[in-house]
């Protein structure tokens, strides 16, 4: 009567693909063994693609089931070698001594041994080989990911945005054409966008991003060349292009994590009174938000004072009366030559100060640039300790993004005067108009030149503890044209 045997063959991908270790190859070498031996095969076990650092293998588990409750029928397990039972010891041991309390023998095709002392100990000797190879292997995947991540490449999936290139068989992320689209959404998001309005703008275009994947991806410092593993401690330089630039992504991390504003930025959006509007009652620059009605979200500036009793006023109301305020001061063409000579020093006088902001913010830059390389110096003549430096630089970074962001937003406020004037003779006629046509970032400047200590708004009606030189010299002008000419110089 012949004797019965199971059979489990194993392959991975890679082995397949490197070794030639294909299933239909070991199932034949298999089969001829049996028959070799006069084994009749009562069932093949097949694992595809499936590592054997672990017995958690779905055809692993099911033989093993498989013999327990076949025992009394099963003389043999046949494989093709030890390492396609499990590459770790304390496994293949596990598995070797369940298979001996049954009485069922263990059959390697390719390495002889038997139940014998000398034979359980070349099965050791064959399973430690194939852990020792396991654990090289692994140990050479994590030196070469941390080489390549020291390379500066990112070695997971590319990120939305980027696809992969491979150059001398080496992986390096590029743009892709979703580049654009990664761009806008932190320009929106920086614009004002609310996170679920850029998901649901974008999904009127054809692109589906859900709103965990969106918060993601404007935390990602991947787009401006930074890689985050928990590998490393510290942020990484990527040599990848980037697709933002640090001011940009630092800004958005800035709104999502207010707390953490370590710049102290201040942000647009599209409440252009907010903290310009003060309540009359407390005091308090009145805030911006959200009341949601049964089918729309209606905008409301309210006052932030527990127990304030000021009544939220709405956006369209508020801002009508602001229009119709500036109004008042419009003025005709007969002052405006002479108003404007005074608008002119006031400006210039004002860039003169951006000028001597700018030019020390970029000494300051230069210092800690300076610093930065002292730092270094030290850590690689030893001075400094790896926790010693890291604490150091990342200190010293921060503040530097900090200049920066500073430099860029004074960059951004810088103006050019004569145009400034050029425009304002033109435009002054209709300060209403000008300031409706105007984007938040700019009602806000207008905003603070005019009224630079904000405005109270009660009973419908606006007033200012103090207004701008202009206006003052529009006001003493209003006065003097009154007596000289009998009528004021305002619209009416």
């Amino acid at each position: 009567m012949n004797t019965a045997a199971v059979i489990y063959i194993r392959v991975s991908t890679t082995e397949q693909a490197e070794f030639g270790y294909s299933l239909k190859a070991q199932e034949e070498i298999c089969l001829d063994y049996a028959r070799k031996n006069k084994y009749e095969v009562l069932k093949v076990f097949i694992e595809k693609g499936e590592s054997a650092k672990t017995t958690n293998r779905t055809e692993l588990k099911k033989m093993l089931s498989y013999i327990r409750s076949n025992k009394n029928k099963i003389d043999a397990l046949i494989i093709y070698k030890m390492d396609r039972l499990s590459r770790d010891n304390y496994d293949s041991l596990t598995i070797r001594l369940m298979l001996k309390k049954l009485d069922i023998d263990l059959k390697s095709v390719t390495e002889h041994f038997d139940n014998s002392p000398i034979g359980t100990f070349t099965a050791t000797l064959f399973s430690s080989i194939a852990q020792l190879d396991n654990d090289m292997r692994s140990e050479g995947t994590i030196m070469g990911m941390e080489q390549a991540l020291k390379e500066g490449r990112w070695l997971w999936n590319a990120p939305y945005g980027y696809t992969f290139k491979y150059i001398n068989q080496k992986s390096y992320l590029v743009p892709s054409d979703e580049a654009d689209t990664v761009r806008k959404i932190f320009n929106d998001f920086i614009g004002g966008k609310k996170q679920y309005e850029i998901c649901q703008e974008l999904e009127k275009i054809g692109i589906k991003i859900s709103r965990q994947r969106l918060s993601n991806l404007l935390r990602n410092p991947l787009y401006i060349g930074k890689m985050k593993t928990k590998r490393f401690d510290e942020l990484l330089d990527a040599v990848h292009e980037h697709i933002i630039d640090d001011i940009t992504f630092y800004k958005v991390q800035n709104i999502l994590s207010p707390k953490k504003n370590y710049y102290n930025i201040k942000y647009k959006d599209e409440f252009p009174l907010k903290r310009f509007l003060k309540c009359p009652v407390c005091s308090r620059y009145l805030a911006g938000s959200y009341s949601k009605g049964r089918n729309k979200r209606y905008a409301y500036y309210h006052c932030v004072t527990k127990g304030c009793t000021y009544k939220p006023i709405k956006i369209e109301v508020a801002e009508d009366l602001f229009t119709q305020y500036l109004k008042s001061f419009e003025i005709k063409v007969k002052v405006i030559d002479d108003v404007f000579e005074k608008i002119r020093s006031s400006l210039n006088d004002k860039e003169e100060g951006s000028k001597n902001i700018i030019k020390n913010l970029k000494k300051e830059i230069t210092l800690l640039e300076s610093k930065k390389t002292r730092i270094d110096e030290l850590a690689i003549n030893g001075t400094f300790s790896k926790v010693t430096y890291h604490k150091n630089i990342n200190e010293v970074e921060t503040e530097i993004m900090a200049k920066k962001i500073q430099l860029n937003d004074y960059n951004d406020s810088k103006i050019d005067v004569d145009k400034i004037i050029e425009l304002g003779k033109n435009f002054l006629l209709n300060l209403s108009r000008l300031w409706i046509n105007m984007n938040n970032t700019n009602k806000r400047k207008f905003q603070d030149v005019i009224f630079s200590e904000g405005a109270y708004l009660e009973n419908n009606e606006f007033r200012t503890t103090k207004i701008s030189s202009v206006l003052m010299l529009i006001e003493d002008k209003n006065y003097s044209q009154s007596i000289l000419a009998g009528e004021g110089w305002f619209e009416p």
